[in-house]
């Protein structure tokens, strides 16, 4: 806590130190930016800053001991403590002290005073105690942050004898008897309590570089552990040299303080850490203070929240020669050149998070005293047995004179239903990291690695293919698989890391396997279920993004990496060209699925012709189903779901017919059933006849894209609009488990009418995630139907009884009012009820604006692309330019990816009364893009 500044005494030397202070903290930063753009490490930044501080303090000291009469023979010392005790300053931290005291406590608090006006003065934030030891050392007893804040103390001036005193007085407390379970164990809640605090995952995209998981306060809770544990031992083994010089009338020499690096280094000598272990701590420690030092001066204040706008300023700096874009790539808006440079730094970022939490949780778990009782010990085989429960390795020796055995270890673990010890863990990490290239094209490694991969049974969380690959093992069976570890995109769509992702999919398939997602994916079991050749299945969707890391077409290069590790592993030549078929193609069903009109036979006809078989589109089903779950949480709503299933079933029928198993396609008996099953579902509570003639006018592109549910729901709603004699009709169905609601409108079929809807929308603030869009194309009064899948702007599904809905029906019916609504009527509902915010935009990964035409995908029409930023009323201003261009829009889909949408249109040219035709002049494409990326371009300035 900070203490106000109070009145008192303050004089010109003090006002001369505060003024040298802030000289040499400003000269001091722009030592620390020189040093950071070199190279020069975060732990020699923060250390260089830190002595900033010792001069200035001591010299301060000398000074106040000589204007307090009495204080220059009195027994006081001063101690630092947090991150300055640690040397671990930030450019702008606070800074933490205890002024220790044997009694006198008046005289310490006229000392501390005339320390603390300077620091003031210079605008450091000041956290301040004045205590005697053994008063302090009591504060720890029920108080984890004081325990810690003692933990660390470091002696900077005055008496030693009364920093020892102090030290000695606090490990009493921390760990009577030389026993810290009970510390340790608070240390394990609050670390517990800080990740739900701060994030329940490691990757998260804008981490928190102190209270994150994995960040520095984990690294150094791990220590104090270990230093309430060790510390007697520790000091022993530390190096010399690392207690402060006493800088001012003192006793004796300074008690020995150990510092992070030291301490480090004496638990390797006392065997509580491996070297590799240790460098793992070392490189995470100088890594993250870099990182953060740099944050710090970008922002030019204290700050630990790795933002998006921060990584987009220091991952130039520290990763300046990242593959950026070539000239013409960028000239095209593939990517920005920012990107490359911030993905390289996210990655360094959790590769060294990903080291602490394995190494510093292991070393906060082995810190607890162990119970006095003999160990139950099992025989598995001759080489692994059960030890307290936990599976182990018999002799370390084993996996150096084997290597395969560290595979072996986790089938055997799946199969009895047992954890692994964490020493054997260690000990596979440590050979993994000795000599991991033993297991690549290793038969018996290979065979132990494609045995786990295919084991549904593995059903626990981490999984064992993940521990595996925490461990190094996958890295050293698939050396192509390494550059996937930690890979990040700088996007908001892609949560996960390329590596946990893909893992993530075979989990899911696993899951499909066992039957565990029946209720929500049945078609995914029946196919499952269907698959002969599981193995080229799992190792394709392990291996579906494995060419991320090479850039611009993953799916293509990584179907050859693919390829090339199947072969190495031993799959059969069919086997090894199917799981390359599955990677090369793992995309293609979810554009087909989101992107394109599955009602026309001819997008059926030539997606089954690149299939060829019903094992392939099962399998590759299977794989596009799990990677669209997989890619961020909620990814996978029910619209997706429902047209890949769309997709999958009607394609399987096609191939089936192709080979006599299914009968005639008949594309418009399908269309029949499905008009069937809306009127049954509808007729039971609405008038017979006037469904079946709202049914049949229905287009059928529109019913294809929608669920029986949702389309009787539709034609409800239009039932009910005649009746009432409205002139825009909506219900709202909720559904907070997947965040999102549906919003089905009717409203008259003029033009303009997506765009009024779109802006209306925008207007209630009400995020689109996605829109089918639709018509009832009845003689007299055609109606508009459409479909949205929306939130609110905080992500939340939107409730029926939500007052928006009203205000939102009242707006429709007033621009519908007079016909086709008016372009101004829109754009002034937008301005009055969306005003332009003062605050300035949150930061977050650019998105290339990119518009394509298609005239090849469809025989009636023209496909218009959009990928863009999500930004309010874009969806209005997309609409509205085709709109304006004389385009009707008979058919939609609008989807959002993180910040990005995708958003689809079929488009005619307006002829009069009759039909429209495709646009496929070069000149009248190019002015439909050109258009759009104007009004796309106005939303966003």
């Amino acid at each position: 806590m900070v203490a106000p500044v109070p009145a008192g005494p303050n004089d010109g030397r003090a006002a001369e130190a505060s003024a040298a202070l802030r000289a040499a903290l400003e000269d001091a930063r722009g030592r620390m930016r020189q040093a950071l753009h070199a190279g020069g490490g975060g732990v020699a930044a923060a250390a260089a800053l830190s002595d900033v501080y010792d001069r200035a303090v001591a010299a301060r000291w000398r000074a106040a001991i000589q204007e307090v009469p009495g204080a220059a023979d009195a027994p006081l010392a001063l101690v630092a403590t947090g991150g300055w005790a640690r040397r671990e300053l930030a450019p702008y931290s606070d800074i933490d002290f205890i002024l220790l005291h044997r009694g006198d406590e008046a005289l310490a608090k006229a000392v501390a005073d005339r320390l603390l006006y300077p620091l003031w003065d210079a605008k450091v934030s000041v956290g301040h105690a004045v205590r005697e030891p053994r008063a302090a050392a009591r504060l720890a007893k029920g108080d984890l942050s004081t325990a810690t804040a003692l933990l660390d103390v470091r002696h900077l001036v005055g008496h030693a004898a009364v920093t020892d005193e102090l030290v000695r007085a606090t490990r009493a407390v921390i760990a009577p008897g030389g026993n810290a379970n009970e510390f340790v164990s608070l240390l394990a809640a609050e670390k517990a309590r800080r990740h739900d605090r701060f994030g329940d995952s490691l990757y998260l995209l804008e981490p928190n570089l102190k209270q994150g998981i994995g960040a520095l306060r984990d690294l150094a809770t791990a220590l104090w552990a270990a230093a309430a544990r060790w510390y007697p031992q520790a000091l022993a083994a530390g190096a010399p040299g690392g207690a402060a010089a006493a800088h001012g009338g003192g006793d004796g020499p300074a008690p020995r303080a150990l510092t992070p690096r030291e301490l480090i280094d004496a638990l390797v000598g006392l065997g509580h850490l491996t070297h590799r272990q240790a460098a793992v701590l070392h490189g995470a420690r100088d890594f993250l203070l870099e990182v953060r030092a740099l944050v710090q001066l970008v922002a030019q204040r204290r700050t630990d929240h790795l933002t998006f706008e921060l990584q987009e300023s220091i991952g130039p700096v520290l990763f300046a020669d990242a593959a950026t874009p070539s000239p013409g790539d960028a000239a095209a808006g593939v990517r920005p050149a920012v990107a490359p440079a911030v993905e390289a730094l996210m990655r360094c970022y959790y590769l060294h998070a990903r080291g602490v939490v394995q190494v510093a949780d292991r070393l906060l778990d082995s810190a607890r005293v162990p119970a006095r009782r003999k160990p139950r010990i099992g025989k598995v085989d001759n080489s692994f047995l059960t030890f307290n429960g936990e599976l182990a390795v018999r002799e370390p020796a084993v996996f150096a004179q084997r290597p395969a055995e560290m595979l072996r270890l986790f089938r055997v673990a799946v199969e009895l239903q047992l954890p692994v010890y964490g020493h054997t863990r260690e000990l596979i990490a440590e050979q993994v990291a000795a000599s991991g290239q033993v297991l690549t094209g290793d038969p018996a490694s290979s065979r132990h690695f494609l045995d786990a991969l295919l084991d549904t049974r593995d059903a626990a969380q981490p999984s064992a293919l993940e521990t595996l690959h925490q461990l190094g093992v996958l890295n050293a069976v698939m050396p192509e698989w390494a550059p996937c570890t930690c890979r990040v995109q700088h996007d908001l769509y892609h949560v996960y890391t390329v590596d946990q992702h893909q893992l993530y999919a075979v989990a899911m398939l696993k899951r499909i396997a066992r039957g565990e997602l029946v209720a929500e994916h049945p078609v995914a079991l029946e196919a499952m279920q269907a698959v002969t050749r599981p193995l080229p299945l799992y190792l394709g969707t392990l291996l579906h993004d494995v060419g991320k890391p090479q850039g611009k077409g993953h799916a293509e290069k990584g179907a050859v990496l693919a390829g090339v590790i199947a072969r190495r592993l031993g799959l059969t030549e069919a086997d090894a060209e199917l799981a390359e078929f599955l990677v090369r193609q793992h995309l293609t069903m979810s554009h087909l699925s989101q992107r394109r009109d599955l009602s026309d036979p001819e997008v059926v006809v030539r997606f089954a012709d690149k299939i060829g078989d019903e094992e392939r589109l099962a399998q590759l089903y299977l794989l596009t189903l799990c990677d669209t779950a997989m890619t961020a949480p909620n990814n996978l709503n029910a619209w997706k779901e429902e047209l890949l299933r769309e997709l999958y079933l009607a394609t399987r029928d096609q191939l089936r017919r192709r080979v006599g198993r299914g009968g005639v396609d008949d594309a418009a008996a399908r269309l029949r059933a499905a008009r069937e099953k809306v009127i049954g579902a509808v007729a039971g509570d609405r008038d017979l006849a006037a469904t079946e003639a709202v049914v049949e006018a229905l287009d059928g592109r529109f019913l294809s894209q929608l669920t029986t549910r949702q389309a009787a729901r539709h034609v409800r709603l239009a039932l009910d609009h005649d009746a009432a004699g409205e002139i825009v009709s909506l219900t709202v169905t909720h559904y907070p488990m997947k965040g999102v609601s549906e919003v089905a409108v009717v409203a008259p079929d003029v033009p303009g009418v997506l765009a009024a809807i779109a802006g209306a929308l925008t207007a209630n603030r009400v995020d689109v995630l996605g829109a089918v869009v639709g018509a009832c194309e009845r003689a007299g009064a055609p109606l508009a139907m459409d479909l949205f899948f929306v939130r609110d702007l905080v992500g939340e599904a939107i409730p029926e009884n939500d007052p928006r809905w009203r205000r939102l029906a009242d707006d429709l019916r007033e621009l519908f009012a007079a016909g086709a609504p008016a372009p101004a009527a829109v754009e002034a509902l937008i301005a009055k009820r969306r005003p332009r915010s003062g605050l300035p935009p949150r930061i977050t990964p650019a998105v290339t604006t990119e518009i394509r035409t298609v005239i090849d995908d469809s025989s009636d029409a023209t496909i218009v692309e959009v990928f863009t930023r999500d930004a309010v009323g874009v969806l209005y201003a997309i609409t509205h330019t085709l709109t304006e261009l004389g385009l009707d829009i008979h058919l939609s889909k609008v989807s959002t990816e993180g910040e990005k949408v995708a958003d689809v249109f079929y488009v005619t040219r307006s002829t009069g009364d009759g039909p429209g035709h495709k646009v496929t002049a070069p000149d009248e494409l190019e002015a439909i893009a050109g258009r759009l990326r104007e009004a796309i371009a106005r939303v966003e300035g």
